[in-house]
């Protein structure tokens, strides 16, 4: 009598699970996707910042008539174009990402969301590399 509730409970969690939607893989890479975005389209802000911070330090030592100072100049521009190509780039691929997927077949729709979790993937490397390098400069 006692076991009673402990197997209804037992067949209930059972049916509301086997009657829960499942996702497929193809969502599941889809948010994969969404998700590798989300974790770096906050530091676009950052990215852009260090552009014209690194841009300013070398104007002014520009101006300088110091070999070393060129040089280091030429190294702050040279990282200000990668901060500025990381976040051209990440709008480049926010512009041609296709979130709607119905009217491909299923193994189009996972081809086209791996292709495009290695471009976002990219695009997330070369943004925290660029931090990364103007942090160092900074």
């Amino acid at each position: 009598m006692r076991k009673a509730p402990f197997v209804l409970l037992i067949l209930l969690c059972i049916s509301v699970y086997s009657c829960s939607p499942k996702k497929s893989q193809n969502e599941l890479l889809k948010e994969k996707v969404i998700q590798v975005h989300d974790e770096v389209m906050p530091k676009i802000g950052e990215l852009k910042a260090s552009q014209k911070e690194l841009n300013e330090m070398a104007e002014n030592l520009e101006q300088s008539e110091d070999a070393a100072d060129t040089e280091k100049a030429t190294e702050l521009k040279a990282v200000a174009a990668e901060c500025e190509h990381a976040y051209d780039e990440m709008f480049v691929w926010m512009r041609q990402f296709d979130i709607d997927l119905e009217e491909m077949s299923e193994e189009q729709a996972k081809s086209y969301l791996e292709e495009q979790l290695e471009k976002v993937g990219n695009v997330k490397k070369d943004i925290l590399q660029a931090l990364k390098k103007s942090e160092a400069l900074l």
